[in-house]
């Protein structure tokens, strides 16, 4: 019995510390692979995608004339529901991503829905 109690106890802690991290570390995540998905699609030149999530020429041409893609955060999440809202620098350029996560806490990788540069 004590055993059970055990390895239940050091269950629920790392469930704890799993979910934790998630959290402190979410808005990172989801920008890192935003940033990996970019330079992806820059670097197979992938202009059709870059075409679609681009909100405008100015963005399209921007990306597409870039040799690697950087993102700084500027903000944290600033969406709500299913979409996330995030106001960043991309290759020192002001710019406005959304994302959409594909869960909430689960780590895995989100899909641009769209970028504007300022």
């Amino acid at each position: 019995m004590k055993k059970f109690i055990y390895a239940s106890v050091i269950l629920i802690l790392l469930i704890t510390i799993y979910l934790s991290v998630n959290f402190l570390f979410f808005d990172k995540w989801t920008l890192y692979q935003s940033e990996n998905q970019l330079n992806n699609y820059v670097e197979n030149h992938k202009d059709n995608n870059l075409k679609q999530i681009s909100r405008d020429d100015k963005t399209y041409n921007f990306l597409r004339k870039k040799q690697k893609i950087s993102i700084i955060s500027k903000s944290d999440n600033q969406g709500s529901g299913s979409m996330n809202y995030y106001r960043v620098t991309i290759n020192n350029k002001p710019a406005e991503i959304y994302i959409k996560p594909s869960h909430t806490f689960i780590p895995e990788k989100p899909t641009i829905q769209s970028v504007r540069i300022l």
